[in-house]
């Protein structure tokens, strides 16, 4: 297993799915994985894939960081250990921005693609100082990339930014290939 400690991972993705979902089972199912790994993950807070991956990581003994806003009157799900307020949706994606080492898009609505644009943007701005992974997870990406690249001015120089795959289990992996100074073989 590798260890990923104190490194801070930002999942984006649906807030309405229900626990039967795929984009729930893939988000809980990386929680855990990088709860495991001593990775710290943070999320807007709420439900669905915030709650999940919420959910995953603290069942397997992990942080969780919930970046909450203001405009909704609501508390934040169960399994956040630590709760950031902020006034509205511009100072949540700032947070994140700030506090992340890596981002993990799973399907969702509009607010997830915002979040997934900004943090692209980011990425192809060279923003980050330091390596900073960017992956989507599912199938669904894959068609909405294809149809960037095919109708907006999305090109050859923003599409190595980001990574697309399969499941929570590559993500992780691709997550412990990115930064290798983290890398160290433990005992299973």
């Amino acid at each position: 297993m590798s260890r990923l400690t104190d490194k801070i991972v930002c999942i984006f993705g649906n807030s309405r799915c229900s626990a039967e979902a795929e984009e729930y089972r893939h988000a809980e199912r990386l929680g855990h994985l990088l709860g495991r790994a001593g990775a710290i993950v943070c999320t807007g807070g709420y439900d669905g894939v915030m709650e999940a991956a919420s959910r995953g990581a603290r069942r397997a003994g992990g942080v969780v960081i919930g970046v909450t806003v203001d405009i909704f009157d609501e508390p934040p799900n169960r399994y956040v250990t630590r709760e950031i307020r902020v006034p509205n949706l511009f100072a949540r994606l700032k947070t994140m921005a700030e506090l992340a080492d890596g981002f993990v898009g799973l399907r969702g609505g509009i607010g997830t693609i915002t979040e997934v644009a900004f943090m692209w943007n980011l990425l192809v701005l060279r923003w980050f100082s330091s390596p900073t992974p960017f992956l989507l997870i599912g199938t669904p990406w894959r068609r909405v990339v294809r149809a960037w690249a095919r109708h907006l001015a999305v090109d050859g120089r923003d599409l190595p930014h980001v990574v697309i795959v399969d499941s929570a289990e590559q993500a992780f992996d691709h997550l412990c290939r990115a930064w290798p100074e983290r890398r160290s073989l433990l005992s299973t």
